[in-house]
């Protein structure tokens, strides 16, 4: 039987180097130093008792508070210093016992080694075992029952050094918290923030300091991850704008490409990115160089390519990261690039979301919504202050609804650039409804319909527009007259407007209110009742024409479905049964509604003449004009103007392709079809 020493117990130095923390603790004694002269010096600091006015004001407080951030910084430099000493003491001593426990193990080892060694020695001669080994046992056991309690000194010293760095670790936290900084890295940054914010003077250079790394960070080749970490560590500076500003120079038109870039095609992967974009776009001052920068990041409307599409939902991933109530920064962000999306969706007939996937999120939409949250009127008239614009919202699915839609509306109606708005919207409605407008009409009533009330309530709060166009319909219009394109087109998407009489009557109201207003002559009160009467009348008729043109369209698609379907592939029929084979076929495609005829009943909508204008009239403005002779005739005067500008929508007429019909041709072939020719309509 053999007796060996046990396995040595490691016994290691604690992790860290005193050394380096010793290093620390020298530049916080010269920090703290520094603090301590600052807070001396700036204590003996006063402003001249002659001097008056803001500026010894501003010297004044300048002076106080750099006296109270000096005593801040030297009150949390020298607790934080002593707490270290004491933990490096503290530290050296573990150190020092170790070392102790260390030695007193090897000498342990080495003595108790040999003499084990020689009692298990062999025998002399005999190669057997010597007569020492239950000796040699005991030494052995006697070993490592002090390697046991060796160990147990040594967990112990380490448990207490970690349990006092971790103490040291929450008066760190304790004291930089207030100073805005963090025990862990990156915390200096946070420092240099919260001095920025207490020193302006000061803080503005150090912020763009910050800003111009960030950007070089964030320019820097990686990964998606790797850009995510760093976009994490600079967000809590995001909407400083000294920060934001020297962020947007230093990335420029190209990096910002880029940037939004990545988030358009990885923007569930990168939500720090999103967030850090958000915060330092709507944190640029307006005006300033890192603005024009930001204006020259533009959509190419008409551009082919689909990576514009790919920026335009980076953009929008950026406005769906803005606060729940975004200030004046991201509503001015968020109307700029909205009217960019609809700028390209009109040019290019698509949305960028539909066109980069079925998933992908609606950056229009996006920006309504924040323009909707942060409540700001300005943007909402900016971004409703183009016909196209409208047209383009108003013409467009709406899967998610249109609640946002019709509160931005709502805020430009309410906003300083309400009559831009509403002027923009009769624009938009009186598209293509003019004879021989190369135009197509807006159709698609769903929208519109859906926020009706809210343009209603836009338009009717601008009766200067209103009065504006009817009295220039009066004057210019007319059989002989020569109304301006412009403000033909409002006046017909009035009448587009009045086409439902819930719509019509705010909008009435106004008009009858600013007739009877105090100051206007009885006859030009009457004219405008009576223009107003003038485009009631043909908005109702337009209603019809409008249900008609549908339903037209509609056939059309179901003629064609059955010519192709069916007409085609018994055309092929022919002998003795062809003339049954067509008869049938004709029977069958009346019965289902597939042979190009429109079936729709009668206009039955109110109608309205020139005596309706003048009993108007008369009841609206009487009591105020005792000459209703004066009054009935300026109000039948503004109904024929009025009526006549608009013209009259005429039953279809037979197209070239129903007159064919007419004629004897080699093959006969149904093919009659209504169209209306004065209106071009699209959905």
């Amino acid at each position: 039987m053999s007796t060996l020493l046990p396995t040595p117990v490691a016994l290691p130095d604690p992790p860290g180097s005193p050394a380096a923390l010793g290093d620390v603790l020298a530049q916080l004694a010269s920090a703290g130093f520094a603090a301590g002269t600052t807070v001396h010096l700036l204590s003996a600091t006063a402003v001249d008792t002659g001097w008056q006015g803001a500026d010894a004001v501003a010297v004044t407080t300048e002076v106080a508070t750099a006296t109270a951030v000096a005593g801040e910084l030297h009150r949390a430099l020298t607790t934080a210093a002593a707490r270290l000493a004491e933990h490096r003491e503290l530290w050296l001593v573990v150190l020092s016992r170790v070392a102790a426990l260390r030695a007193d193990q090897r000498d342990q080892f080495a003595r108790v080694g040999a003499r084990v060694a020689v009692l298990e020695g062999p025998a002399w001669g005999g190669g057997l075992p010597g007569s020492g080994r239950d000796e040699a046992a005991t030494l052995s056991a006697a070993v490592a029952a002090d390697d046991v309690d060796r160990a147990a000194e040594h967990r112990a010293l380490l448990d207490d050094l970690a349990a006092d760095a971790a103490a040291v670790a929450a008066v760190l936290a304790a004291v930089t918290a207030p100073l805005g900084g963090r025990t862990r890295p990156g915390g200096a940054a946070q420092v240099t923030a919260w001095l920025a914010g207490r020193l302006p003077g000061w803080g503005d250079g150090a912020f763009a300091a910050l800003g111009r790394e960030a950007a070089e960070i964030l320019l820097r080749p990686g990964t998606a991850q790797q850009l995510e970490a760093a976009a994490a560590g600079w967000s809590g500076h995001a909407a400083g704008p000294a920060f934001a500003a020297a962020v947007v120079e230093r990335l420029g038109v190209d990096g910002l490409r880029w940037l939004l870039t990545v988030l358009g095609e990885r923007g569930a992967a990168v939500p720090a990115l999103a967030g850090l974009l958000a915060g330092t776009l709507s944190a640029v001052a307006a005006g300033s160089p890192a603005d024009r920068t930001l204006s020259d990041l533009r959509l190419a409307p008409a551009d082919p390519d689909g990576a514009v599409d790919v920026l335009a939902l980076g953009m929008g991933a950026v406005l769906r990261a803005l606060p729940g109530r975004a200030g004046v920064g991201g509503s001015a962000l968020a109307a700029s690039w909205g009217r960019q999306f609809l700028a390209r969706e009109a040019a290019r007939g698509a949305g960028a979301a539909t066109v980069v996937g079925p998933t992908a999120p609606d950056p229009v939409a996006a920006a309504l919504s924040v323009v909707r949250r942060a409540g700001d009127r300005v943007a909402a008239g900016e971004l409703l202050a183009d016909a196209a614009a409208w047209t383009t919202l108003l013409s467009r699915p709406w899967p998610g609804g249109t609640e946002d839609l019709a509160a931005v509306v709502t805020l430009a109606a309410a906003g300083p650039a309400a009559a831009t708005a509403a002027g923009a919207a009769l624009r938009s409605l009186g598209r293509g409804l003019a004879p021989d407008s190369p135009n197509r009409v807006l159709v698609d009533q769903g929208t519109f319909a859906r926020i009706g009330a809210e343009v209603s309530g836009l338009v009717a709060g601008q009766t200067g527009v209103l009065v504006s166009v009817l009295e220039a319909a009066v004057r210019d219009g007319g059989t002989g007259g020569a109304l301006d394109a412009s403000t033909d087109t409002q006046l017909r998407g009035l009448a587009h407007l009045f086409a439902e009489e819930a719509r019509s009557a705010p909008v009435v109201i106004a008009l009858h209110a600013a007739a009877r207003a105090a100051g206007v002559p009885a006859p030009r009160g009457a004219e405008l009742v009576g223009a107003t009467v003038a485009v009631q009348e043909h908005g109702q008729r337009l209603r019809y024409a409008l249900a008609y043109s549908q339903e037209q369209e509609a056939v059309v698609d179901r003629q064609l479905l059955w010519t192709i379907g069916v007409g085609t592939p018994t055309s092929l029929v022919h002998g003795p049964a062809e003339d049954l084979v067509e008869g049938i076929v004709d029977s069958a495609a009346t019965l289902v509604g597939a042979d190009g005829e429109v079936r729709m009943g009668p206009d039955d909508g109110p109608v309205r003449t020139a005596a309706d204008a003048e009993r108007a009239a008369v009841e609206l403005l009487t009591p105020a004009a005792p000459d209703t002779a004066a009054v009935e005739a300026a109000a039948r005067d503004g109904f024929e103007q009025v009526a006549a500008t608009l013209g009259r929508l005429d039953p279809p007429s037979p197209s070239l392709l129903d007159r064919l019909d007419d004629l004897p041709l080699p093959e006969h072939e149904d093919r009659r079809r209504h169209r209306w020719e004065r209106l071009k309509i699209t959905r």
